[in-house]
């Protein structure tokens, strides 16, 4: 039997372990820091990335995120003319609206025949619009499936456009995808709200110790793909701490599912306004857009709902607010020095239940 572990001795840890050290700064606004980063090519103010999923991101999604500075990756799980439509409503909004700039056009595909047909499609239908990066969107990237799909994409488009690759959770998994032409690279296996990936398979690791693991390979191998932090992040500070163990930005879908600008209707349950919120791995995903579960497979993922929490203007003002303020504790301007100057301190449970808001409970 194989004993053997990941990396001996070591311990994996989630968000809520660590701590950031407060130290010296010599910042006197937090209005004065700079949140700009690059994932795959593209410029953006605001280090936040909305999910591909189909209670997340459709056009009306990805054109606000466009505005608010950050990305929103149009989902995959969806007709090829339905999401040709949602492709080109966000680059009409940026011919018929000067003043929000370019808002990033990025499509998801999956992989195999099916994706090969997707991207061929998009990209004879998006003229006279400019596609800015393809999301190649698996649970498990770190497979020649990936490798494949990323070789097509290349080939189809003489590698002038950007690859965002997904999802790995080690640093060989990371390099592995950077070798093979990925741009940015999602990290993180498991920590969704709404995945069961690792109740059902085993399989998973902690998304902050994934971040750490492929920064170092990053650093080691002299990388330059982009690390996007997806999965397990509930919190202003879960971006802050993502930033500092290496991600130039996160992906989130819970956070914006209840908003105005995602998929799908308000409804009233238990007096309450809410909105749909699904893994794509779900039951519920696969009887509604493929035909139901296949013989001998599990579902990953669960359904849910989530209350209803406006727009995305407020959510992302305030993840944006918190690591704003984070970079005022360590005396940093941007993201680099963030990274550059910010130590994690492990804590115990009590530190845990010390660090949320306990005076409210009751």
């Amino acid at each position: 039997m194989n004993n053997t572990f990941f990396k001996k001795d070591s311990i994996s840890l989630a968000f809520d372990d660590v701590l950031l050290v407060p130290s010296y700064s010599d910042i006197k606004s937090r209005m004065s820091t700079n949140l700009s980063t690059s994932i795959a090519g593209i410029s953006l103010s605001v280090p936040i990335i909305s999910s591909p999923m189909d209670t997340v991101t459709e056009s009306s999604m990805a054109i606000a995120m466009g505005k608010e500075g950050g990305l929103g990756i149009i989902h995959r799980f969806m007709s090829i003319e339905e999401q040709i439509l949602n492709l080109r409503a966000v680059g009409r909004e940026c011919s018929s609206d000067n003043s929000c700039g370019k808002i990033p056009i990025v499509p998801a595909i999956g992989v195999g025949e099916e994706g090969r047909r997707r991207i061929n499609q998009i990209l004879l239908s998006m003229s006279p619009y400019s596609i800015d990066a393809i999301a190649i969107d698996i649970a498990n990237g770190h497979s020649i499936l990936m490798r494949d799909m990323i070789d097509f994409v290349n080939q189809k488009t003489g590698g002038s456009i950007p690859i965002i690759a997904g999802n790995v959770a080690t640093g060989s998994g990371f390099s592995y995808l950077a070798e093979a032409g990925a741009s940015a690279i999602r990290v993180g296996i498991g920590g969704g709200s709404i995945c069961k990936t690792r109740i059902m398979t085993g399989f998973g690791m902690p998304t902050l110790s994934s971040i750490m693991d492929c920064y170092e390979a990053k650093i080691s191998g002299g990388l330059e793909a982009s690390i996007i932090a997806d999965g397990g992040i509930k919190y202003p500070a879960d971006l802050a701490k993502s930033v500092v163990a290496g991600a130039d930005a996160i992906m989130v879908g819970r956070i914006f599912a209840g908003t105005e600008e995602s998929p799908g209707e308000v409804v009233i349950l238990d007096g309450e306004k809410k909105k749909a919120y699904r893994g794509m791995a779900s039951k519920e995903v696969q009887e509604d857009r493929r035909g139901g579960l296949k013989p001998g497979t599990c579902a990953e993922g669960v359904s849910t709902h989530v209350p209803f929490n406006g727009s995305i203007t407020e959510v992302v003002g305030n993840f944006c607010g918190g690591l704003r303020s984070a970079m005022t504790y360590a005396g940093s301007s941007n993201i680099v020095e963030l990274r550059e100057s910010a130590k994690f301190i492990r804590i115990s449970d009590s530190g845990i239940s010390e660090s949320h808001a306990f005076g409210t409970r009751k």
